[in-house]
């Protein structure tokens, strides 16, 4: 993979991301949050923006909710297991 190719698409992914929920049906905001999320990054920026819009939501049992909530753990555990990855030693 190639993140330096699809990372100038990522902004536009977020802004986007909430007129999609809004306009679309359920069926292809589905796919197109999980499609092309770049949660799978874990970059600081994506959690950060993932927060903001969670932030905004009032709904907790909303899909696009449960969706953001989702992607936030996703990102934290990636991380986590990133810092085990460059931390572990065998001796």
């Amino acid at each position: 993979m190639q993140p330096e190719l699809i990372a100038p698409y990522f902004e536009k992914y977020y802004a986007q991301l909430k007129r999609v929920i809004d306009t679309r049906d359920r069926e292809f905001a589905e796919c197109f949050m999980q499609g092309l999320s770049p949660a799978f990054m874990a970059r600081e920026q994506d959690e950060s923006a993932f927060t903001e819009l969670l932030s905004r939501c009032s709904d907790d049992t909303h899909f696009f909710t449960l969706f953001l909530k989702k992607q936030v753990d996703m990102i934290e555990l990636i991380k986590k297991s990133r810092h085990l990855c460059e931390t572990f030693r065998i001796d």
